[in-house]
């Protein structure tokens, strides 16, 4: 009987190892190297600049107003008699950056082999006979 249960927990022990997972690995990207190969990724930074006003007076005479508007500035000048009212506004912006990252891609398939299955049934049914045998073997005795 000792010799039986030797058996069972050797048995036992080899159907509980397996692989690590670095030896899996290799061996997927083996079968299929496309699943490391690096991907494009776009990012995009968009910058809003803010509203930046400067005011500035002068004294003279007659009343006028000028708004001059170039490049995202816009000035405006406005004389009443002596006085020269100057305000100047920078207009917000948006900056677009855009950038390409390569980053590894990895594809996740399920696995779909009945070999394991088959293995499991062919282990059970060996110990199955051995214990058959073995039982036999200490009744006769």
């Amino acid at each position: 009987m000792r010799s039986l249960w030797k058996l069972g927990v050797v048995v036992g022990a080899l159907m509980l190892t397996s692989c690590g997972a670095q030896y899996h690995l290799k061996r997927a990207i083996a079968k299929d190297p496309a699943i490391v190969q690096n991907q494009a990724v776009k990012l995009d930074t968009v910058i809003i600049t803010e509203i930046k006003a400067v005011r500035d007076t002068f004294v003279l005479e007659r009343v006028d107003t000028i708004t001059l508007q170039k490049n995202g500035v816009r000035i405006e000048l406005k004389r009443s008699y002596d006085t020269v009212m100057v305000d100047a506004e920078c207009l917000p912006d948006t900056i677009r950056i855009e950038k390409e990252i390569f980053v590894p891609k990895v594809v996740y398939q399920e696995k779909t082999s009945t070999f394991d299955l088959v293995k499991l049934i062919l282990v059970l049914l060996l110990i199955i006979s051995l214990i058959a045998y073995f039982s036999k073997l200490f009744k006769n005795n």
